[in-house]
């Protein structure tokens, strides 16, 4: 009995054992699954990591690589063997063929930074020149930093090599356009000035030093308050800089410079916006001219503008004083001469005289009254009496006239106000009037004209409008000499004269002037 209860006790502990022995192989084979799948998903990761990188490195153009200095052994990434021209599945690169690339001119300098950095374990860096086939040369850039097994012992250096080609290109284009503009500039007769974002001048070429008469050190890399001296407020002139920098928009001023020498110069500038190549606005360039040969110029103009205009309202003075002289002559003279000899021959009608006599002193009648209608005439063309009586009476006057001679209808509108004209006004107004009327009957084919006058405080005003067919007011004709001369007599007066026209819509003019002038 002790036998087999040992026995039974001996098989249920190996039963027991056994039970245990598979409990504790399952948790392992589940570590086991657990460890593969980690190790699987760290796998996988580091797939992704190594193609993330060489994605990087291939978008980036930079390669990298890594040198054990015990070994010399180096290896190169993918995107390194591309950079030096060869494909990525040659053989494991050694220093045959980075010599093979490296141009001959940056050989010697690229090996005694890398062999001065490896004896001090220093971080290197360097540019240089590689040879590709087809003698394509590529620019890049080398870095290099060392790994340390300890503090005083680095055991191998790992580094990256970047294609700088594209970036050099741009470089070099950008120092040849900023070469080509300092040419430009620097023999520019007129002012190039470059403002920086903050409104001083980082560059003025010498056409503009010599027109502001200041040194170089005066006017550049200083505040604008500091050397200005031009007429107009240097904070305007800071805002319109400021407005081209935040908008990009164009801008031009004029103003007068008083150099230090008391010389004062008249200038343009013309401003426009500098950007980057991502578009964004850098700077300012303004290019100045020096217009003051054309200012003193447009000045002698206007006062030889304004002695013609004095010398014509003079001779058209001297003109209607001649008028108003010889027509009170002629009438004063020349018709009473006239009616005195008519009367003689009335009476000598109405005396014993034969009938042939008779006959002839009625035909010598008519003769005379001939004459004294023309003379009448004469003098209503060189001056109308009613113009004596002032200008509501010479322009009522010459409406009555222009409805008996033209058959228009012409209607006056006048304010019942007093007039006060001085002479000259009066004769301007009248004048004008007249051109008006004579261009209305050549011209016009209208059917009715409206005439305006009033006054108001020191200004007299007339406006002449008609129905006509009106013509292109835009359009400058080479003939046009009465529409000039009514611009020209109010312009002497210090007045204005404005003339509006459209096909087919008539023609209105409105002429201010004076009163006393």
């Amino acid at each position: 009995m002790a036998f087999f209860l040992l026995t039974a006790l001996f098989i249920g502990g190996l039963a027991a054992a056994q039970k245990a022995a598979v409990r504790a192989t399952q948790r392992a084979n589940d570590r086991l699954q657990l460890e593969i799948a980690e190790r699987e998903r760290m796998h996988e990761q580091l797939q992704f990591m190594e193609t993330l990188l060489r994605e990087g490195q291939r978008i980036g153009r930079t390669g990298s690589w890594q040198l054990c200095l015990h070994s010399k052994e180096l290896v190169w990434s993918e995107e390194h063997y591309r950079i030096f021209g060869y494909p990525p599945d040659t053989d494991k690169p050694g220093s045959d063929i980075f010599t093979h690339r490296v141009h001959p001119d940056d050989y010697a300098r690229v090996c005694q930074i890398v062999e001065e950095a490896f004896a001090r374990n220093e971080r290197f860096e360097c540019e240089y020149r590689i040879v590709l086939p087809h003698d394509d040369i590529r620019h890049v850039r080398g870095i290099g930093c060392p790994v340390f097994v300890d503090k005083d012992c680095a055991d191998r250096y790992v580094g990256i090599t970047a294609d700088i080609t594209e970036q050099r290109k741009t470089e070099d284009l950008l120092r040849q356009r900023e070469q080509e503009f300092r040419t430009l500039a620097e023999n520019s007769p007129d002012g190039v000035i470059r403002y920086d974002r903050h409104c001083r001048r980082v560059y003025v070429n010498p056409a503009q030093i010599r027109a502001m008469g200041m040194g170089f050190e005066e006017v550049v890399n200083v505040d604008l308050a500091q050397s200005w001296h031009a007429d107009i407020p240097v904070n305007d002139y800071r805002r319109a800089v400021q407005r081209v920098l935040d908008t990009g928009e164009r801008a031009e001023l004029e103003g007068q410079w008083t150099r230090p020498d008391g010389t004062v110069i008249c200038f343009a500038v013309h401003m426009v916006a500098e950007r980057s190549a991502k578009g964004e606005i850098e700077s300012v360039l303004a290019i100045s001219r020096n217009i003051t040969s054309i200012k003193q110029a447009e000045q002698r103009l206007k006062e030889s503008q304004m002695l013609l205009r004095q010398l014509a309202d003079r001779s058209e003075t001297v003109r209607e004083e001649e008028r108003k002289h010889l027509a009170r002559e002629l009438h004063d003279e020349l018709a009473q001469h006239l009616s005195a000899l008519r009367m003689q021959i009335y009476m000598l009608r109405h005396v014993d005289a034969t009938h042939d006599m008779a006959e002839k002193a009625t035909v010598m009648t008519g003769l005379v009254d001939a004459a004294i209608d023309m003379v009448r005439q004469v003098i209503t063309t060189l001056r109308p009496v009613a113009l004596d009586m002032g200008i509501l009476s010479a322009l009522q006057w010459l409406a009555d006239d222009f409805i008996t001679q033209k058959r228009i209808r012409c209607i006056l509108h006048v304010d019942r106000g007093s007039f006060e004209l001085s002479d000259r006004s009066a004769t301007a107004i009248f004048r004008i009037a007249q051109e008006s009327l004579r261009n209305i009957a050549r011209h016009a084919e209208a059917t009715e004209v409206q005439m305006a006058l009033w006054q108001k405080d020191e200004e007299c005003f007339l406006e002449i409008t008609d129905n006509g067919k009106g013509f292109d007011s835009t359009v400058k004709k080479d003939q046009s000499f009465g529409l000039i001369g009514i611009r020209e007599r109010a312009f002497v007066l210090g007045g204005a004269a404005e003339i509006t026209s459209t096909p087919s819509d008539g023609t209105t003019v409105r002429v201010c002037v004076p009163a006393v002038a």
